[in-house]
């Protein structure tokens, strides 16, 4: 199990800046930006190492206005919680402009709260704009204040001077062991936050019925039964054709940069969740969210969420739908599925368990020896031939394979022998997979067969 580490959280009113310096201090794009006030919705983490130690960093929404009242007192909730769970508050303003009374009444609540408080002073870009920050901040109690810019990073680096200064206890973790990294997938609002939050056990993002609640991608780091898991809430993956549609240009970028986020994090997890709805039929936009996971090689968990809302279930309705799945999506029948209600945390545990399961059939290494005989099998039983390069009429020679070999893990990568490439058949790394899976399952994993020619 990883060692926990202090927390830093970035507050402060909507648009000064948090989410471009949650991105200059963690390197990353994380946090999406936009000039839209309530951009950030989600709380953003990440792991930060400076001068030696390191810290947990958390991106806050804005603590002044939203546009929706139940989203906004979700959001506040959150905030709060950072707040309360933060060792060190890094609170952040917009240093050309001069404070507004909101301003010193919230940071006077945070010196009340007896943790350290850095005013970060940002959008100094320059020398001219240190000569005119507002003298005011330096009366409310703050002991400390840093002027930087997150845009350019200039002075950043004398910010993290100063939050390593004040949290002595930040060292390196000691343990090597990676994460299992798991992407939550899936159209807008078929409860991916309401997923992660059920495994967490608490409100981690924000749930809503409005769609597209979840704009930033969220790393969540969890340890569930000694192992470690890395937690990726996605943004809803609208249909290509209407990504970026909406009347405000504003909401159009930040659609069009959460989607693309969402698609880096289907590429970089080790197993992706595809959520459904149960009780809503599969879309042209499920099969092609599904089929990016089968492109990036990914693992694969089909996660049926609302399961609750099926009423008089049996035995026979799991299988219903079971058959239905398959015959909508045939080229999936080695991802498992599982049944679920997040809203009632019904086996939202298991998908872990599965998920470790997939990872290790990712990791599943054949000895040759066994790939010899089932390639000699295959052979004997199918007596492959030839596809007709040569003359119209001529009869197909026999197919000739010199072996098959694995060359990788996750995923599980073969390669076929063969001195005549062009000769091979589209059917037969098919069939080749086929037997793979009957003989080794390779559960929740994509197999990739590459055809070599002879030396």
């Amino acid at each position: 199990m990883k060692k926990k580490l202090p927390i830093v959280a970035i507050c402060g009113r909507t648009n000064v800046g948090k989410s471009t310096l949650f991105n200059r201090l963690s390197e990353t794009k994380k946090a999406i930006t936009s000039p839209m006030p309530g951009t950030t919705r989600d709380l953003n983490y990440a792991e930060i190492a400076w001068g030696g130690k390191n810290f947990d960093l958390i991106d806050t929404g804005g603590l002044d206005v939203f546009d929706v009242k139940d989203l906004e007192k979700n959001i506040k909730l959150q905030i709060e919680t950072a707040l309360k769970k933060a060792d060190l508050i890094l609170f952040t303003i917009d240093g050309q402009e001069n404070l507004v009374p909101q301003d010193k009444q919230i940071i006077r609540e945070l010196v009340r709260q007896k943790k350290p408080v850095i005013i970060g002073i940002n959008k100094i870009d320059n020398q001219q704009y240190r000569k005119k920050i507002d003298p005011a901040f330096e009366r409310l109690g703050a002991k400390y204040s840093v002027p930087f810019s997150g845009h350019n990073g200039s002075g950043t680096g004398d910010l993290l001077d100063e939050i390593v200064k004040l949290l002595p206890q930040a060292k390196p973790r000691e343990e090597t062991e990676e994460y299992l990294k798991l992407a939550i997938v899936g159209r807008p609002n078929v409860g991916k936050s309401s997923l992660l939050n059920s495994i967490l056990g608490e409100e981690k993002v924000v749930v809503s019925e409005i769609p597209h609640t979840t704009r930033d991608i969220n790393d969540i780091e969890f340890t569930y039964k000694d192992k470690d898991y890395l937690l990726i809430d996605t943004a809803g993956i609208r249909k290509k054709a209407k990504v970026g549609k909406w009347k405000d240009k504003r909401v159009s970028a930040i659609e069009k940069e959460a989607v693309g986020s969402s698609l880096y994090a289907i590429k970089n997890a080790d197993v992706v969740f595809l959520v459904l709805e149960a009780q809503k039929r599969l879309s042209d936009q499920d099969k092609k969210i599904s089929q990016l996971a089968v492109d990036n090689s990914r693992g694969l968990v089909i996660v049926v969420n609302k399961w609750d809302l099926i009423e008089d279930k049996t035995e026979k309705t799991y299988n219903e739908y079971i058959k239905y799945f398959h015959q909508n999506l045939p080229w999936l029948a080695w991802a498992p599925m599982i049944f679920i209600s997040a809203l009632e945390r019904q086996r939202v545990h298991e998908i872990l368990e599965l998920a470790q399961e997939v990872y290790e059939h990712q990791s599943k290494e054949v000895p040759q020896e066994e790939l010899d005989q089932l390639l000699a099998m295959v052979i004997g039983k199918y007596r492959p031939k030839q596809k007709q390069t040569i003359t119209f009429g001529q009869k197909k020679k026999r197919l000739m394979i010199d072996t098959l070999e694995q060359i990788d893990v996750n995923p599980p990568t073969f390669r076929l022998i063969t001195p005549k490439p062009k000769n091979m058949p589209k059917a037969f790394p098919r069939l080749i997979e086929k037997h793979l899976r009957e003989k080794y399952d390779f559960l929740g994993t994509a197999i990739k067969i590459f055809i070599e020619e002879s030396e």
